[in-house]
């Protein structure tokens, strides 16, 4: 079923990208598409394109680390799109990537833990720097 509708997919996506070659959404479609195919390569180069053209997209970063995790399992290059994703993460997001079972692939690389570790240092550092002083009397 799931290679059914991903064959479904890259038909679509190479239907638009033959007429626009640049639309971001659509190249991360096939992307994700081509992943779940296990058509690593095409599918990484798509990802890379998709970033050239939309690179401060946090969403589609953190979608791509999910097929990399789970779909091709490469874990360097899932760990690789993760790193701006946890420069960038918010406190609201930061439980919910923790917990997302596609990157269960990464979760005891010293790696993914030192990233994890940073994003929650930034975002107490800032919510410290966030909070007034209290003033002495």
């Amino acid at each position: 079923e799931a290679i059914d509708a991903a064959q479904r997919t890259l038909k679509r996506t190479e239907t638009i990208l033959a007429r626009d070659a640049n639309n971001a959404g659509i190249i991360t479609y096939s992307a994700y598409a081509l992943a779940t195919l296990g058509e690593g390569e095409r599918a990484k180069a798509r990802m890379s394109r998709a970033r050239l053209i939309d690179p401060g997209n946090f969403n589609m970063r953190y979608n791509f680390a999910c097929a990399l995790s789970v779909k091709l399992r490469d874990k360097d290059a899932a760990l690789e799109m993760l790193g701006e994703v946890f420069e960038r993460i918010t406190e609201a997001f930061l439980p919910y990537a923790k917990a997302d079972p596609d990157f269960e692939f990464l979760r005891d690389d010293p790696r993914y833990q030192a990233m994890v570790a940073a994003a929650e240092a930034r975002l107490a550092a800032a919510k410290t720097s966030a909070t007034p002083a209290t003033k002495k009397a």
